[in-house]
């Protein structure tokens, strides 16, 4: 038998062991996580708003978090309300879209048949059908409906964080409130960069894509700018629906002015309004995004993507510079 480990190697081994417990436990709680985490950020997204009104008019800080409160609660059923909307307008829609599919698939067939590729229809039509993706909405409607139920829960959530926030910069708040604001500065940024770019280009396309007769054009926008807060990888996916959609509806050269408006709109916003947005750079690679998405969409499902940025900047500045270490640098 051989002796006991080293002490390095052991060191290593109970922390991969604490890693493991640490991540089995957010897995585990990744509903209650999720929206304690997107209130959090919610909060952050709404912050300068009261503290705007509390240094810019002079008014109260009830008064500040009352009309914060009433702002938020708009935003949200007025999108909810037109994504409603819309998504009734497509159901209507989908028998059309099914019948452009077929077509579409239709002459796929035969321009693969006439090079000597052959393709079976069957399996293909099974993914269109008009059934099957009623079928499909049918068993994500209970999804949605939760999400649109936890929703009341991430709003007085937030607003708690909100409140707390706000405390602290008038000394009516506790160490929490600091630690929030500590390790959310770096969050703080990124929210708002990326907030005021996604609404910038968001704008943009939407203006674009109603130019352009594409259906939908809002829903795809409001997905546009909820994806802009996952760097590099949001964008990818925000840009497949409009272009699908002008394929089905308008052809090919339709489809390819959709995504070639969408890419310049995107390449403006990265190299023209971030860097005019942009004070202080994030400094955050690449491999680190990629790590951050994957990670924490494992551990929290499909909110980890959007919170992924946010988490990693948090914990990054938790083990560079704890916040015992920097208690003197917050008011």
């Amino acid at each position: 038998m051989g002796g006991p480990l080293p002490s390095r190697q052991r060191r290593l081994l109970q922390s991969a062991a604490y890693v493991v417990l640490v991540a089995s436990g957010i897995w585990a709680i990744s509903h209650i996580l999720n929206i304690v985490l997107i209130a959090l950020l919610a909060a952050y997204v709404f912050l300068p708003f009261p503290k705007w009104l509390i240094h810019r008019f002079r008014v109260g800080q009830s008064l500040a978090i009352a009309l914060t409160a009433v702002l938020w609660a708009a935003f949200w059923i007025v999108t909810s309300f037109a994504l409603f909307e819309a998504g009734l307008r497509m159901m209507e829609k989908l028998p059309i879209y099914e019948e452009r599919i077929s077509t579409l698939y239709g002459r796929a067939t035969v321009f693969l048949s006439a090079h000597g590729i052959q393709s079976a229809q069957n399996p293909m039509k099974n993914l269109y059908d008009y059934d099957r993706i009623v079928e499909f909405a049918s068993a994500i409607l209970p999804t949605l409906m939760g999400f649109f139920s936890d929703r009341l829960m991430v709003f007085l959530v937030g607003l708690g964080f909100l409140i707390e926030m706000t405390c602290l910069d008038i000394g009516k708040s506790g160490p929490f409130a600091r630690q929030l604001v500590y390790y959310g500065r770096d969050v703080q940024r990124y929210v708002a960069l990326s907030a005021q770019l996604g609404a910038i280009n968001a704008l943009a396309n939407l203006v674009f894509l109603a130019v352009l007769g594409v259906d939908f054009a809002f829903v795809w926008c409001c997905l546009y700018f909820l994806l802009q807060f996952i760097p590099n990888i949001g964008f990818v996916i925000a840009l497949v629906p409009p272009t699908l959609i002008a394929l089905l509806m308008q052809g090919w050269k339709m489809a390819l002015l959709v995504a070639g408006g969408l890419i310049v709109t995107q390449t403006l916003g990265d190299y023209v309004v971030r860097p005019l947005l942009m004070k202080k750079g994030l400094h955050i690679s690449f491999l680190e995004i990629m790590l951050s998405v994957v990670i924490w969409s494992f551990l929290l499902g499909p909110a980890g993507a959007i919170l992924a940025i946010p988490l990693t900047l948090a914990l990054r500045k938790a083990i560079e510079k704890p916040f015992t270490e920097a208690e003197d640098a917050l008011p």
